[in-house]
């Protein structure tokens, strides 16, 4: 009994399970014990599932047909509706369990760029206690999708950069098709896969059919969604939010963080604008967009550096009401994990065992989705999809620093490749 006990103990698969259980806990914690009421983008979301759960189709409550990204929805909320009915647990639920995946897929990533037991466990670990993605369990929010979706994509980045083939071309180019339906911020991904295939050991030619192979892939899962909106709307756009993003993020009103289109100069004329279409609204605040970039390079630039910093700004704000004394607490540890882990993916520059291809990407992945936030503007929630891969740095860091200090044998399901000429 007790042989087993420490054969159980010793087990790579029991502590993976416990931490997904821990992970699981602290989400299901926050669902119970935080009151929420869904606003804001939450509610186009619900509406959107709801309304195609009664047969009305894909629209959200303010008659938009594609202002949203309609891959949260229609993946996760609608066919919880469908079950459930108008259950707000239920979706919670659903996302806690987005959440478990997440947790799981982190320590698949992490094993796959190299990382050991101990790298592998804290990449888990990191993500199944990072105090953001418990509670946004709760919110009807798409980066609960997003999350797993991204690290499933990244996992089949890494295995075309070590041993490309043809089937993972495929499912990366289907993992980034719906990254597409979800949030298209996480398409930026695609450049740590152009890095990955030019860096993979493989002939020039199978790099083109890999890639062409990618692309094709995610073209057929958003194509029928693109095809809709080319039906409905006379565009085929994956969404009509574009150019309103790109209009908050630059014009003369802009702070860098989200701001009200009611408190830009064409605030006073929205109203007027919307009832030309979704698509002409849309086009209409991008053109603006880009002649105020035209018209002041210099203030853009500067702009670009200010959404830059307030995109890796530590979560020292406020809430938008009065805190309660366990608020405050879990804003300080939230905090605290933030700075650790932001300190420990910076490590990996710093760790010479771990400048390796895979590591590289992994940063290729955190800019090019930095930058996409660059180009437009910043909320906090939108981090948090990227937090997992500083959370695998992080642990890839501790785990080399661990394997210095504390040197003995220990299997490991890949090797990190480094750098070559």
């Amino acid at each position: 009994m007790k042989t087993s006990m420490n054969a159980l103990l010793r087990s790579e698969m029991f502590w993976l399970i416990a931490i997904v259980c821990v992970g699981l806990a602290i989400r299901f914690g926050a669902i119970i014990g935080f009151d929420h009421t869904p606003e804001s983008d939450e509610l186009a979301y619900k509406s959107m599932a709801i309304n195609l759960a009664e047969g009305k189709g894909i629209v959200d409550y303010m008659g938009n047909h594609a202002m949203y990204n309609v891959g949260y929805p229609l993946f996760t909320l609608y066919p919880v509706f469908l079950i459930f009915g108008e259950d707000l647990f239920a979706a919670r639920a659903f996302n806690a369990l987005l959440g478990g995946l997440a947790i799981l897929l982190c320590y698949a990533v992490a094993k796959e760029a190299g990382a050991g037991r101990l790298g592998g466990l804290l990449a888990a670990l990191f993500w199944a206690t990072y105090l953001p993605a418990s509670v946004y369990s709760v919110y009807l929010a798409k980066e609960n999708l997003m999350i797993p979706i991204m690290l499933a994509a990244f996992l089949f980045v890494l295995r075309l950069l070590k041993k490309p083939s043809l089937l993972s071309a495929v499912y990366c180019g289907i993992l980034f098709g719906l990254l597409a339906l979800v949030g298209n911020a996480a398409v930026s991904l695609g450049g740590a896969l152009a890095l990955a295939l030019v860096l993979a050991p493989s002939p020039l030619k199978r790099k083109f059919i890999y890639f062409a192979t990618a692309v094709m892939c995610a073209a057929l899962v958003a194509s029928p969604w693109m095809i809709r909106n080319y039906q409905v709307l006379g565009s085929p756009v994956l969404n009509t939010n574009g150019g309103f993003n790109l209009y908050l993020g630059n014009n003369p009103s802009a702070t860098g963080m989200f701001l009200s289109i009611a408190d830009t100069p064409l605030g006073d004329t929205w109203h007027e604008l919307r009832q030309q279409g979704e698509v002409q609204a849309s086009q209409v605040l991008k053109e603006e967009a880009i002649d105020w970039i035209t018209e002041n390079p210099l203030a853009f630039v500067d702009l670009a550096f200010k959404k830059a910093t307030y995109f890796w700004m530590p979560p020292l704000h406020q809430g938008k009401s009065e805190q309660s004394s366990i608020e405050k607490i879990i804003r300080v540890l939230w905090a605290i994990q933030f700075l650790l882990l932001v300190i420990g993916a910076l490590a990996t520059l710093m760790i010479q065992q771990l400048r390796s291809r895979e590591v590289a990407l992994f940063w290729v992945a955190v800019a090019s989705y930095t930058a996409v936030h660059i180009l437009f503007y910043v909320i906090f929630r939108y981090r948090v999809p990227i937090m997992p891969f500083l959370c695998i740095m992080a642990a890839l860091s501790l785990s080399a620093l661990a394997k210095s200090f504390f040197p003995k044998p220990e299997a490991s399901s890949t090797s990190t490749t480094e750098f070559r000429r």
